[in-house]
């Protein structure tokens, strides 16, 4: 068994030289970024940025496991539900470049005024979408969340 750490709670406010520092000194293999934290690697990035992301991680024996986004797919809303699978792209995009191997996402809800099985229909939808396009890129979409 190898441990890993998830930047969602621990390590949100660390730069990645840190999280990988710290990751080698305690043993940690592997690490998931979460979107949005300290470390800044978000698909906003340049092909240079990207580069020198995978370097770092290829320098270390710290493995970069994927990316934390926060695309969920169970808004109602068309043009909602369309900018979190374009999201989710650019984080499989990201991640490929930075040498990840998947990219969570959190179909995170069900909509009280929508039926529960058109919201799962969507979702399932939106995943089918993602990981077509993940296979592309040679990574995994992997599902987390909370919520009703």
């Amino acid at each position: 068994m190898q441990l890993g750490l998830v930047t969602y709670r621990w390590a949100d406010d660390w730069d990645l030289p840190t999280i990988i520092e710290n990751c080698e000194q305690t043993g940690f293999a592997g690490v998931e970024l979460r979107s949005t934290h300290a470390h800044g690697v978000e698909p906003t990035l340049s092909p240079a940025e990207r580069a020198d992301v995978a370097k770092r991680f290829d320098d270390s024996s710290v493995e970069l496991v994927g990316l934390g986004s926060a695309c969920e797919y169970h808004s109602p809303d068309p043009a909602e539900l369309e900018r979190n699978i374009e999201e989710t792209k650019a984080f499989i995009k990201l991640c490929h470049d930075c040498g990840g191997t998947g990219v969570k996402v959190r179909p995170n809800g069900l909509p009280q005024d929508v039926p529960v099985a058109n919201t799962l229909e969507q979702i399932g939808r939106a995943l089918n979408d993602v990981a077509a396009y993940g296979a592309d890129y040679g990574g995994e979409i992997r599902l987390g969340g909370h919520g009703r």
